[in-house]
């Protein structure tokens, strides 16, 4: 456990572009801003007290009309004091929901980069997509849900033809990133597709040691059921000749012939093609092996997708990345990060 001084941050929060900083102070408890790596939406909650039942009466009744409509947006910036991190901006979320509880009288209000409202997520839809990249459906997919689009990616599969069956936008659109081996993200009004591998070759922001580590409190696990495959196989046999295309990728020390192998099936054009996706997708299912958690004194540099290394825990330590991010501060200007952890996969 460290011994460095709590960390101590203030808090600027704007509510439908108003600041209301100043007049949420009397009642402020704490924020929390949760930043994730992919397939999870960002969320920020704000939580008051309400002594006076200002909240609960008044104001309250607005927000809640608000949050069923989906119209309100919510955003925050985290400002250390007196030391030399940078701000943190959390960007915009939509107001997804309120609660109020007691006894105590304290309120939640709770923002969403996607919210579980938004068309985008909800309406269940039937399409065929034509002579598509998947950044042009990406694209597309972003652009009707009023959000924009960043693909992050050297790899862009085009599509012949694919099918939308019953699916919303984002299951489809995460269903098409999983088969490609790349990883979805809603953020800031914003849809990301990424590779993970690029985000992982990145150097470390951090190294945490066993002693002296400066962390406040830390989990280590280790998993294998559905996680650890020795190989990937990929193969396609085109319709119209008969012919296959197959293409094997190993993980780094696998024995082939005694580990599991995962079988998959999707349209590739040649062997490089095959061993390239393959290597993607036994990534994709062997990632969790490996994890950690840790609590740390607030820093603004840690954030999803950035990397950390893990030094003197044994069989835990190594190079990981950050797959969820949460920044506290409470009503004294504690400010703490908690970092989830998926350790790097080699070899792939």
């Amino acid at each position: 456990m460290s011994d460095d001084k709590a960390r101590r941050a203030s808090v600027s929060v704007t509510f439908a572009g108003a600041d209301i900083t100043k007049d949420i102070k009397p009642y402020f408890m704490s924020l929390t801003y949760k930043d994730g790596e992919e397939d999870l939406a960002d969320d920020l909650q704000l939580n008051l007290v309400d002594r006076d039942g200002i909240w609960l009466e008044d104001w309250l009744n607005d927000a809640v009309d608000a949050a069923a409509a989906g119209k309100l947006t919510i955003s925050a910036v985290i400002a250390p004091e007196n030391w030399g991190g940078g701000s943190l901006p959390t960007g915009d979320f939509e107001l997804d929901s309120v609660s109020a509880s007691g006894p105590g009288s304290t309120v939640s209000i709770k923002g969403t980069s996607l919210p579980f409202s938004a068309s985008i997520r909800q309406t269940k839809k039937s399409r065929a997509w034509e002579s598509y990249n998947l950044s042009g459906i990406a694209s597309e997919i972003a652009g009707n849900g009023g959000l924009g689009c960043m693909f992050e990616s050297g790899n862009d599969p085009f599509y012949a033809r694919q099918e939308q069956w019953k699916e919303s936008d984002i299951d489809f659109l995460s269903r098409l990133c999983h088969d490609a081996g790349l990883s979805l993200k809603a953020t800031d009004g914003m849809l990301v597709i990424f590779d993970q591998a690029d985000y992982e070759s990145r150097g470390a922001v951090l190294t945490l040691k066993r002693a002296g580590g400066k962390y406040i409190k830390y989990k280590l696990s280790a998993g294998s059921s559905g996680t650890q495959y020795g190989s990937c196989r990929v193969s396609y046999t085109d319709p119209g000749t008969g012919q296959t295309v197959e293409g094997t990728t190993k993980a780094d020390g696998s024995d082939t012939d005694s580990s599991q192998c995962l079988e998959v099936s999707a349209r590739v054009s040649s062997e490089g093609e095959a061993k390239e996706l393959a290597a993607k997708l036994l990534r994709l299912h062997n990632k969790f092996e490996r994890t950690a958690s840790f609590t740390l004194p607030g820093d603004p540099g840690l954030v999803a997708g950035v990397t950390v290394m893990l030094e003197s825990f044994g069989g835990w330590s190594g190079k990981y990345i950050i797959k969820e991010a949460s920044h506290t501060v409470d009503a004294s200007g504690g400010y703490t990060t908690t970092i989830n952890l998926r350790r790097i996969l080699e070899g792939y």
